[in-house]
């Protein structure tokens, strides 16, 4: 024991300069630490605020339902048709492409009470720039019934008309018949019982002893008639 206090008699100095190094080392690596461990708890927090924002920024997006595409409405084709004859309003309509004769009829206010719908074929469908005329009771057809104002459809070739196949009046049914101008339903079923009471048609110019067939009515479509099989 003297021995260890004499030592430290004669290097009291040095030991005191030892001391305080430690304790400065010691402060320093504490400092360190704190200096370190703080940082990193910050990095921590902020990856982790992150993680929540993009989370919920995530939520969100799968939340909002997705836009659903607008549909296009369909393109509808506006064509003008020219009614005439016994309709309340006779005139020039804007109409739609898949509309039919009767439609046009309402357009127009309906048929007059002296309206003959009977030489009319009502469900036929319009096409531009077509005239209908709507005869009277008892009077004759004088122009084409619901046929288009169309000169390329009118050219006339030999004894018919040009890329229209002509109706055989001699096997027609009454569907048939009434794609004829001024042939409706009623003298449809008419032409069809003279055919089965006489017998063929001979000649085309027959068909004019059916009721209700006269001379003009004939004119506006016996271009369009045969009769191929007698």
């Amino acid at each position: 024991m003297d021995a260890i206090r004499e030592w430290l008699a004669c290097h009291k100095q040095e030991v005191i300069r030892f001391a305080v190094l430690f304790l400065f080392l010691v402060v320093c690596l504490f400092g360190l630490g704190r200096l370190i461990y703080g940082n990193t708890e910050e990095i921590g927090t902020g990856e982790l605020q992150l993680d929540e924002t993009y989370v919920a920024a995530s939520s969100a997006e799968s939340n909002q339902s997705p836009e659903q595409p607008e549909e296009s409405e369909p393109v509808r084709e506006i064509i003008i048709v020219d009614i005439k004859g016994a309709v309340s309003n006779p005139g020039v309509y804007q109409a739609e492409a898949a509309m039919r004769v009767i439609d046009i009829i309402d357009l127009a206010g309906g048929l007059r009470e002296t309206a003959d719908a009977d030489t009319v074929n009502l469900s036929q469908r319009v096409t531009d720039q077509m005239v209908i005329y709507i005869p009277a009771i008892g009077e004759e057809a004088e122009r084409p019934i619901a046929v288009p104002e169309n000169p390329l459809a009118e050219q006339e070739s030999g004894n018919g008309v040009a890329g229209t196949e002509k109706v055989d009046i001699n096997t027609a049914d009454a569907v048939l018949l009434q794609t004829l101008n001024g042939i409706g339903e009623k003298k449809a079923v008419l032409i069809i019982a003279y055919r089965e009471e006489n017998g063929s048609f001979q000649t085309i110019e027959e068909i004019m002893e059916v009721s209700g067939i006269g001379e003009k009515t004939f004119e506006g479509f016996k271009n369009l008639i045969t009769v191929g099989a007698k």
